[in-house]
């Protein structure tokens, strides 16, 4: 299910820490990682004064050094790693959903810095653009250490959240993970239980160790909330559809609040 995965990296310390985390990887079988680093000049189109093809040999001279460290560390660590020269340019959450594909990776790895202002929310962030501009698995960083010790599995009884349990089944079964199966009633909704037992016994039969929470209220809120009370070290959850920008959408507020990593399907 994971053979090959594009790190992308604007080479900030969120997005360094990512490095880190990768050995956690190795239990679902990596075995490529692609590099990518996007120059940005999506502030500068129209800017007087500025020579954009002087910018871009300056920003190329400057990273591709710690960017082939980085292969190499990555490459220390066990797995085959490759830069993606020339450096693509453009905007950052075109060229690395353009680059994915091309590729043909099975994820997309990057960090987060975090976004609360309004304007961030407005704009949102690379990370929340890429989930919504292709349908490959996105992981976002929070942090490092361990992070498929515990997941969090937000259910919706959705097609969506149906297709999402076959990453975390694969990943639990791999990574020997415990699993925290959430599903956040809304006002007037009643709990399906069938649907409920039967995701729970789908997972035990796998030997997964398995836990249910039911939450009520707002579910991005909840289930950012209860990953933390449950001492979660990553939170699989699925997305809104791909072309379709919702602000304030379940997985985009998830990214952005959530403490520890986010595996977007």
């Amino acid at each position: 299910m994971f053979k090959k995965v594009l790190y992308a990296t604007d080479l900030s310390e969120s997005s360094l820490g990512v490095l880190n985390s990768l050995p956690n990887f190795k239990c679902l079988g990596i075995e490529e990682v692609v590099v990518l680093r996007v120059i940005n000049i999506t502030r500068l189109l129209g800017a007087r004064g500025i020579n954009i093809d002087s910018y871009v040999k300056e920003i190329e001279k400057e990273s591709i050094p710690k960017l082939e460290k980085i292969v190499g560390r990555i490459g220390d660590m066990g797995y085959k790693a490759r830069l993606v020269i020339p450096l693509p340019v453009g905007d950052p959450v075109g060229e690395i959903a353009k680059i994915a594909e091309e590729e043909a990776v099975d994820a997309i790895l990057m960090g987060s810095r975090g976004r609360s202002t309004i304007k961030a929310i407005v704009l949102g962030s690379t990370a929340e653009g890429i989930i919504n501009k292709t349908d490959i698995p996105v992981v976002v960083f929070k942090g490092n250490g361990k992070i498929f010790d515990r997941i969090i599995y937000a259910h919706d009884f959705s097609k969506k959240a149906e297709n999402l349990g076959k990453y975390v089944r694969f990943v639990a079964k791999s990574c020997k993970s415990d699993v925290v199966v959430v599903h956040i009633l809304e006002r007037g909704e009643v709990l399906e239980e069938r649907w409920l037992n039967r995701i729970v016994t789908g997972l035990r039969e796998d030997g997964i160790n398995v836990k249910i929470v039911i939450g009520e209220g707002n579910p991005p809120k909840e289930i950012v909330k209860i990953a933390e009370i449950e001492n979660a070290t990553c939170i699989f959850v699925g997305r809104s559809g791909v072309g379709s920008r919702i602000l304030g959408s379940t997985a985009d507020f998830v990214v952005r609040y959530s403490k520890v990593p986010v595996f977007v399907v």
